[in-house]
This record gives C-alpha cells, sequence and structure tokens, in this order.
C-alpha cells in the first residue's frame, strides 16, 4: 500500500502553489435545476445493463478493490434479502447513458459473480458465508436461490439535469455524493462528462516527448494535471479575449466545444502545440515555466499562448526576452496574485505578447 501511494506521488506533477488557483476551484456561479427520481432495478436487469454499455462506470473511477470475501458476502445479502446501500446514476440526455456516480463496487460484483469471474480472471464462487452458499457459483446455485437473487430489487437514485442545456450539474453531483477513494479532482470529471474524441487527442498530445521533458516526469501525472494543463493552453490560445472567471469553467466549456474534435482540427492543435512546447524548450529548458518550487500554471498559460500568438518564426532571442519578462513587476504580480481574474489573465498575456514582439 505505501508503495502504491508512493507510485502516485512520484507521477504527480510538482506545481507552485497559488491559493487564487485553488480559490477558482472553490467558485459555483451556476444554478441548476434538476430531476432526481427513483427507479427500482431487479439484479438481472441492472447486470445485463451493466454489459450492455447502458450503465458506464467512467474511467476514472477507482478500480475494483472488493475482495472475494467482502464480494461474497455482498452476494449473501442479497440471497438473504437483507437492504442493500442503493445506488446513484446520472442520466445523461444525448444517449440516456447511466454513468455511475456511486455504487460500481456493488454492480461489479452483481456481474462478476453472474458472469462467474472477477475481471482479473478468478474464479468468482461464495466464501465466507453460510454453509448452504460455501463454494457455491451463480451456476450452482439451486434455481430458488437463482430466482432470488436475480429478482432481488436494488434501488437506484437517478439525476438528470432540465436547465440549463449540459452536463454541468454532474460536477457538483460527483463532488458531493461520489464517496469513493480520493476525491475528484475538475479534469478527472471532465473525461467523465465530455467523453468523445477530445480525450483521446489530448491523450496522446500528452505522450509528446518534448512536453513530457519540459515537465520533468516521463509518465503522465496520475490526477490528469498535465491533461488540463493542455486544455487550458488550448482554450486561452483560442478565447482569450473573451475569458471570464472562474478558470474551471472556461475549460470546460472549451473542452465541451471540442468534444467530437474533427482530424482537420486535431492535426491544427497538435502543431501549434508541438511548435511551442519545440521552441521552449529548445530555446530556453525545462525550468521555464517556474519561478519558485514546481511549475508556475499562470507563468505556463502566459508563455504558451503568447508564443502561439506572436507567430513562432517571428520570435528571435527567446531565452533573453523570457528572462526580462520574468523579471517584470507587473507581470509578476499577474502570475502570482488573483491568477484567474479577468484582469490579470489579460495582464499577462498582454505582457507576454508585447515582450515577444
Amino acid at each position: 500500500m505505501v508503495n502504491s501511494q508512493n507510485n502516485i506521488q512520484e507521477n504527480l506533477i510538482e506545481l507552485e502553489d497559488i491559493p487564487s488557483e485553488q480559490e477558482d476551484l472553490d467558485i459555483d456561479n451556476a444554478s441548476y435545476k434538476i430531476k432526481t427520481y427513483g427507479a427500482d432495478f431487479t439484479i438481472e436487469i441492472l447486470s445485463k445493463k451493466f454489459d450492455s454499455k447502458e450503465i458506464i462506470v467512467p474511467d476514472f473511477q477507482r478500480r475494483y478493490v472488493w475482495p472475494p470475501k467482502k464480494a461474497s458476502r455482498l452476494i449473501e445479502s442479497f440471497l438473504l434479502g437483507l437492504p442493500v446501500p442503493q445506488v446513484f446514476l446520472y442520466r445523461e440526455e444525448e444517449n440516456q447513458d447511466l454513468l455511475v456516480v456511486d455504487g460500481q463496487q456493488r454492480l461489479k460484483t452483481v456481474n462478476y459473480f453472474i458472469k462467474e469471474k472477477f475481471e482479473n480472471g478468478v474464479e468468482f464462487y461464495l466464501r465466507g458465508v453460510k454453509p448452504e452458499w460455501e463454494g457455491k457459483k451463480y451456476s450452482t446455485l439451486t434455481e430458488p436461490d437463482r430466482r432470488r437473487f436475480n429478482n432481488y430489487i436494488l434501488r437506484a437514485t437517478i439525476f438528470e439535469q432540465v436547465d440549463p442545456k449540459d452536463h454541468s450539474s454532474i460536477f457538483e453531483i460527483f463532488e458531493r455524493l461520489n464517496t469513493g477513494g480520493m476525491p475528484l479532482n475538475e479534469q478527472e470529471i471532465r473525461k467523465c462528462v465530455v467523453r468523445g474524441d477530445i480525450n483521446n487527442f489530448i491523450e496522446k498530445l500528452n505522450l509528446y516527448p518534448n512536453w513530457r521533458k519540459l515537465l520533468k516526469k516521463t509518465t503522465p501525472d496520475t490526477r490528469m494535471k498535465d491533461l488540463e494543463m493542455i486544455l487550458r493552453f488550448f482554450a486561452l490560445w483560442q478565447n482569450w479575449k473573451d475569458y471570464k472567471k472562474p478558470m474551471k469553467d472556461f475549460v470546460t466549456e472549451f473542452m465541451r466545444s471540442k468534444k467530437d474534435i474533427s482530424v482537420e482540427e486535431q492535426k491544427k492543435y497538435s502543431k501549434i502545440f508541438k511548435d511551442v512546447v519545440d521552441k521552449i524548450y529548445n530555446d530556453i529548458g525545462v525550468d521555464v515555466f517556474r519561478l519558485k518550487a514546481g511549475i508556475n500554471i499562470a507563468v505556463f498559460d502566459s508563455i504558451m499562448v503568447a508564443l502561439a500568438l506572436a507567430g513562432i518564426s517571428k520570435v528571435n532571442n527567446l531565452k533573453k526576452k523570457i528572462e526580462i519578462l520574468k523579471n517584470t513587476t507587473a507581470y509578476l504580480d499577474s502570475v502570482s496574485k488573483s491568477t484567474t481574474d479577468s484582469d490579470r489573465v489579460e495582464s499577462r498575456l498582454k505582457l507576454s505578447i508585447q515582450s515577444l514582439k
């Protein structure tokens, strides 16, 4: 367990602690109209919905972690007719998929028992339960027991967002109702909510060698911070003049707008990202985004975006110009305090663009 935690820490990008960036994550300007209702599903139906991908477990959710005895005890509860905690699902309006907010361990346990195998291929037979069920598999249960299990009603609470017509409320739902493991961050939730070609595109781009060198991490960030940085760069590059606080919503809206990003756009975005990264890495080096310990996210977005907007081929003496910029009082102020305020974002971008001319 200790080694696992150490590996997670080793894969995290070192970011400078900027209070305003954390405060940005706590802002909630939205109001929602949510429809919530209960649904009673049999165990058999839930398992079939799981197999048909009508019920989806988001990629970022922790993996199945229940040991066989704990899983067996859940199955025993169904066979005994004991109450089992309900599951929480979010229904997407577009395709009517049900995203698991809370309850994936229970749902997977049911599915694995019916299939008689855990996801790692280990045979699922009951253990540590009442003698009449000890060693039993789904297929070797008595007919009455199997029917009792199949017909057990598991309560589900389902959420739908009525207004506004987007999926923004799911951020609040996941943050407030997900009870498993580490609290979810914005990018982990985005990956669940904005499911489309944009995810595969930025994940592939995230492996670009010179980008990994600038981050000083050979492997992707465990909490997807590097993916969020790429999105932040693209969002500001395309729409910085229309930026409105909070930054988290600005990035989310950009990702949603590019959900089904075309092949042509992927080529365009990939080229500008790689060209900017190459220019910075070759001309300055790996510490370009650092003022203190760790990457300063405001320094990152301003330099990356300014270089993309100024035109890479038109910028000479980049290292010297960035050194001067990072010693400018107004610039330092814009990347140190209130970094997600509209005036600070505009200020540091204008100063960066001007410095590159």
